[in-house]
């Protein structure tokens, strides 16, 4: 989102121009006029807010805005790698990907029963053949406990999103531990959850 004074530049630009088209048209100026430039600035800097914050996502409006609603919690499941020294294969495990997001920026929050994935880059790319995604760059943090066997680590994960609107995301991970997976989410729920616990007690809708 552009910042404040960003916003200033364009609302002067636009002061300018306007200034010279009536001094072309030989309309007077008067110093009066520019009064209300604060006040100009000021609604622009709200308006730009409240549609990067909430408007965008009003469905009369998110039909223009070209940009998949995702926020909430989704519910699905993390499948592991085959581990080349063994060929064995971990169970898939209960996972939820929580999504934050406002018209200009995304993060996700992958929590599991013994870790959270934390983003720290996050971005929403553009359809590619119909189909947008979701990228980001995460720290895990395993809970202490288990830490001995499952150290703090850093990752990345791409989840392709399906449906209009979003009902499906699927997509893989992997880590600088050389650990590499699949995940697929098909349940969500509008809140936005911290833990495993309520992520795990909260109702879903595929």
């Amino acid at each position: 989102m552009p910042t404040r004074s960003q916003f200033q530049v364009v609302v002067a630009i636009a002061a300018a121009v306007w200034a010279v088209l009536l001094l072309l048209q030989g309309v007077a100026l008067k110093a009066s006029y520019l009064k209300p430039y604060s006040l100009a600035v000021g609604a622009v800097i709200l308006s730009f807010m409240a549609f990067d914050r909430w408007l965008w996502r009003w469905k009369i409006i998110a039909r223009f805005a070209h940009r998949p609603v995702l926020r909430g919690t989704w519910r699905g499941r993390l499948t592991f790698w085959v581990n080349p020294s063994t060929g064995k294969q971990l169970e898939s495990i209960e996972a939820f990907l929580v999504i934050r997001q406002s018209y200009s920026t995304i993060s996700t929050s992958l929590i599991t029963a013994e870790s959270v994935s934390m983003s720290l880059v996050g971005s929403l790319d553009a359809p590619r053949e119909g189909v947008a995604t979701v990228t980001s760059t995460y720290r895990n943090t395993p809970r202490l406990l288990i830490q001995d066997r499952s150290r703090i680590h850093h990752g990345a994960l791409m989840l392709e999103i399906h449906g209009s609107p979003p009902v499906r995301l699927a997509g893989r991970y992997w880590t600088d531990r050389d650990t590499k997976g699949e995940l697929a989410f098909d349940g969500r729920s509008s809140k936005l959850h911290t833990d495993f616990k309520g992520a795990a007690g909260d109702s879903y809708v595929t």
